[in-house]
């Protein structure tokens, strides 16, 4: 221990990184590095999108789609309004995000660290919603809604977890529907805040030239509300796919398609959630990486081009993975990659080997990023997970766990088709 912190250690950068959990229970994490010139910090809350039912009191809640990205807009308003003018005058870029399970903010800066990361816990832990400035807000997230349901990409995606997901939240749009955030109110805002924005379910990180000491000193003086969170009522939604495709038109230049796998084998254990991602995306990258024979295959016959990609996204209660492309011959593309998907991938010890290796590479270019130790050192910490845990996944990954994934994720009652035509 060294001031209040618990010091890990990378084994293969030797870099240092500094955790530590305050005595009212806000994790905490530190990485300090003197020679840059830039400062980021990031405080996540694992309460997100699909975060739609808890108990407050033993009262059952249940809140309209959208209720946690409004209220990631209306902590930016403060009885004095000036918010973001405080941190530009500081030459600091401040900025929010909220997903499917967390709402994170974050800012990066090169001077005035102290006052900036003041304002950014202090930005948490108050709330100044009103009625009045409630609705004032409903018209702008509304623009803001109807800007992605014209958004193709956007739409095709949704229309995909749609298919995928009968009765899990995830399934809606992060930030709702025009309808339902009409049915936000002030009440149910604040509701959410007490019962999210809590130390026991957040975590802070900050990469850059400060001192450890510093941050605890500013983490501990927070004012977040200490406790756990509320109980949340977890859908479960584990079954086959609710349907197995679906087809829109709109204004877009190609067709777009995507073909997505849902998780049915989900894990409440950490760890075990992060190695079978860890396992879903080699086998992703043997199929589509730039230098598969699959990808070379189907850009000779013309069905895909550079658009082709996927991805695979896994939390405690939802896990699929996606391939799409944008193409003038879908039902081409479609048939093969689905016979890509549902046949064994060519996998062997070599390409295995080339994975840890490009890993350990884009491992070593993450330090170059403060924002990027900062955002993941904030989400490993409010999951528990060690430091540097995921050089030593990759290092004891084995050719046997990839294979296992394979027959248990991709499989044709798993696999559903979101298509865009031209409208």
């Amino acid at each position: 221990m060294t001031g209040g912190f618990a010091v890990f250690r990378d084994p293969v950068l030797g870099e240092e990184v500094f955790a530590a959990t305050t005595s009212r229970g806000l994790r905490l994490r530190v990485w300090p590095r003197q020679h840059f010139r830039e400062t980021a910090a990031a405080i996540t809350f694992a309460y997100g999108s699909t975060d739609l039912g808890f108990d407050d009191g033993g009262v059952p809640v249940t809140t309209p789609a959208g209720m946690a990205h409004y209220l990631e807009h209306k902590l930016f308003e403060d009885e004095d309004l000036h918010t973001f003018e405080r941190f530009a005058a500081r030459g600091a870029r401040v900025n929010a995000s909220t997903g499917f399970t967390r709402t994170t903010y974050h800012f990066s800066a090169t001077s005035h660290v102290r006052e900036n990361l003041q304002d950014l816990l202090q930005l948490v832990s108050r709330a100044h919603i009103t009625p009045a400035n409630v609705d004032k807000e409903r018209g702008i997230i509304a623009q803001e809604v109807r800007m992605y349901e014209d958004a193709p990409d956007h739409c095709t995606l949704f229309d995909l977890l749609g298919c995928l997901y009968g009765g899990h939240p995830v399934r809606h749009s992060v930030g709702g529907t025009v309808d339902s955030i009409a049915e936000i109110t002030a009440d149910g805002l604040l509701q959410c805040w007490r019962a999210f924005y809590r130390t026991g379910n957040a975590a802070l990180a900050v990469a850059g030239p400060v001192e450890p000491a510093l941050v605890l000193e500013l983490a501990e003086a927070c004012s977040l509300a200490a406790g756990a969170p509320p109980e949340r009522h977890e859908p479960s939604d584990r079954g086959p796919v609710a349907a197995p495709r679906k087809q829109r038109a709109m204004q877009v230049a190609r067709p777009k398609l995507l073909i997505g796998c849902k998780d049915r084998t989900l894990d409440s254990l950490v760890e075990a959630r992060l190695r079978r991602q860890l396992c879903t995306r080699v086998l992703l990258d043997r199929l589509f990486a730039a230098s598969s024979e699959v990808r070379e295959d189907l850009h000779r016959r013309g069905l895909v081009d550079d658009t082709l990609g996927c991805g695979y996204t896994g939390e405690r209660t939802f896990g699929y993975a996606v391939v799409g492309c944008e193409s003038e011959l879908p039902e081409q593309a479609e048939a093969t990659l689905r016979q890509v998907l549902l046949r064994p991938a060519p996998l062997d010890e070599d390409h295995l080997d080339r994975v840890r290796r490009r890993f350990l590479g884009g491992y070593v270019r993450s330090f170059e990023s403060v924002r990027a130790q900062a955002f993941a050192h904030a989400y490993e910490a409010i999951e528990d997970v060690p430091p540097f845990a995921a050089l030593q996944r990759v290092q004891s990954l084995t050719l046997e766990e990839v294979q296992a994934r394979q027959h248990e994720l991709l499989r044709e009652e798993n696999l559903a088709v979101a298509v865009t035509q031209k409208g």
